[in-house]
């Protein structure tokens, strides 16, 4: 594999990463049931949809994770062994829970052992809405609409835990990560063959 194939997957993975700063959209909903058994209807008018977020953050640890293979290729080709790109991983703390929480996708009890001994999950997605970001708020008797006109105030957070439930951090932030230390392990290959 060549340097220039491995910097098209990096940049697969910096668009889906930039695809999650984008924060407006069709819309969110979800249905809640109350006390009295009644359901309630909940939306959230001008924000991209959890499950499309979900997507969007799956596919950037997949395609972080899929960078390991295309360098380990690209290094073995310059003669640099591929057992380097796994020292460099595994020397990396934060990358060991990118990688763990991409191979969970494929493989959900990791069969293999974790990376980081911790055994990451993804929690469930939170939306942060501030106030400036709220054009007006609906109440119906059993419907709540929220319309956002400002989405790129919205902060949205996934957390990451343990597998014994202790917090890891944010999920956008492992990403934000994961691309600078690829990018960093991508030039020291580069300046290594």
């Amino acid at each position: 594999m060549e340097l220039e194939g491995v910097e098209k997957l990096y940049r697969f993975a910096l668009r889906t990463q930039q695809r999650l700063g984008v924060k407006s959209g069709e819309g969110a909903h979800w249905l809640a049931n109350v006390e009295n058994g009644d359901t309630h209807k909940y939306l959230l008018d001008g924000v991209k949809s959890p499950d499309e977020i979900e997507e969007d953050i799956l596919s950037a640890f997949r395609w972080l994770w899929d960078l390991k293979d295309n360098v380990k290729s690209y290094c073995k080709c310059k003669g640099v062994s591929d057992s380097w790109v796994e020292t460099e991983i595994y020397a990396d703390h934060y990358l060991c829970i990118c990688a763990d929480i991409a191979n969970r996708i494929k493989h959900p009890e990791l069969e293999r052992g974790s990376k980081s001994a911790k055994y990451p999950v993804l929690g469930k997605l939170k939306y942060h809405i501030p106030q400036e970001a709220f054009a007006s708020i609906s109440f119906g008797a059993f419907d709540v609409t929220t319309k956002i006109t400002k989405p790129e105030l919205v902060c949205l957070e996934m957390p990451v835990t343990s597998h014994d439930g202790k917090y890891l951090g944010d999920a956008f932030k492992y990403i934000d990560y994961g691309l600078k230390a690829w990018g960093k392990i991508i030039d020291r290959a580069e300046k290594a063959v």
